[in-house]
């Protein structure tokens, strides 16, 4: 997932509200992480559960990563929030990205030139035609083909973040799917708190590693430039997790989750909320967001990884969904030659 995109399982419940309004300071507040039955879509926690005990590797945030020369490396999935309960890292990720030679994350966001920064404010990607922001072109209509409702929650975003209800007329189909990767719940902090990727960057900086992107700042944008069917599908997905909320039971038992090292339990709670939201239409969108977010990216990320990971003392810090299945992170490094090993952390599930 790119930068601020787990909102997978913090949607799960939905209530009447205005715009952005349902994103209140009490629903985005979690005191104690708790799992709540109901915050579960159909067929419920109980199925959910069973399918997720299929998923290889769907227990465990923090991983050993043994090369075939017995270098010594770390794989750890993150969660994209600035919460303090998601910032406050387990001493055994502390130690290893104290001792760690590189940290490694999704996406370095750090502009090495002065021109890096200027080309990325009007990138020509994230526009229509090429590109000028300040002209519109196109013709105003429902974004991406989405149901009316979930159109009407994107706009409602839009205008959150600085744009008009028809910055589509603007934003190229990969601009508005960037747009919504954000949390609503991570408005009241951005520029101020770091998400958790961003935090174990700022930790691996301050003990002196090498930070490593494991893909171009650019790259999301160049890749749905080419394929908008791609974005659309993103577009879909990411906005039915804008669907109000009216309490934080669903974001207390995400964190719960998360926190328990449930990853599968995220991978099919985030499936079940989708083909609610999106009936007929959510599978098929689901599953183009993911062989692009997770199994097209993971395979870029392994790619850059191997010749640090081959000298060890490497953090690699991903997404929590990157990991699990038999695609995810854990079996595409063991498909290399590397041997990974689970190191359980306290509070986890076994």
């Amino acid at each position: 997932m790119t930068r601020g995109a787990v909102l997978a399982v913090l949607a799960f419940l939905s209530g009447p509200a205005l715009a952005q309004d349902w994103a209140t300071v009490e629903v985005c507040t979690v005191d104690v992480p708790e799992i709540v039955d109901e915050a579960f879509s159909p067929p419920g926690r109980a199925a959910l559960e069973e399918a997720a005990a299929e998923i290889p590797n769907g227990t465990g945030r923090f991983w050993r990563i043994e090369a075939p020369s017995g270098a010594v490396s770390h794989l750890w999935g993150t969660f994209h929030a600035s919460d303090r309960l998601i910032l406050d890292l387990p001493q055994p990720l502390q130690d290893a990205i104290d001792a760690a030679r590189v940290v490694a994350v999704e996406v370095d966001f750090i502009h090495p030139t002065r021109q890096s920064y200027r080309d990325a404010q009007y990138y020509p990607s994230r526009f229509l035609e090429g590109g000028d922001p300040f002209e519109a072109t196109g013709s105003l209509g429902t974004i991406a083909g989405v149901p009316e409702e979930i159109d009407g929650w994107i706009r409602e975003r839009g205008i959150e973040l600085g744009w008009t209800e028809d910055m589509d007329l603007v934003l190229s189909p990969g601009g508005i799917a960037e747009m919504l990767l954000s949390d609503p719940c991570e408005d009241f902090s951005t520029g101020v708190l770091p998400i958790q990727d961003d935090y174990i960057q700022v930790q691996g900086r301050i003990a002196g590693a090498r930070i490593l992107g494991l893909e171009a700042q650019t790259a999301f944008l160049d890749d749905l430039d080419e394929r908008p069917e791609i974005a659309n599908a993103i577009t879909a997905v990411y906005g039915s997790y804008l669907r109000p909320v009216t309490s934080n039971d669903e974001r207390k038992t995400a964190f719960a989750i998360y926190l328990e090292g449930r990853l599968g339990l995220m991978t099919v709670a985030d499936s079940a909320y989708i083909n609610e939201v999106l009936g007929d239409t959510g599978a098929e969108a689901l599953t183009l967001t993911d062989d692009y977010l997770l199994l097209e990216r993971n395979q870029r990320f392994l790619q850059t990884l191997l010749p640090e990971l081959d000298e060890g003392g490497v953090v690699v810090a991903i997404g929590a969904g990157h990991l699990p299945g038999e695609t995810g992170m854990i079996e595409l490094l063991r498909g290399a030659g590397y041997t990974l090993t689970r190191e359980p952390l306290p509070g986890e599930a076994e």
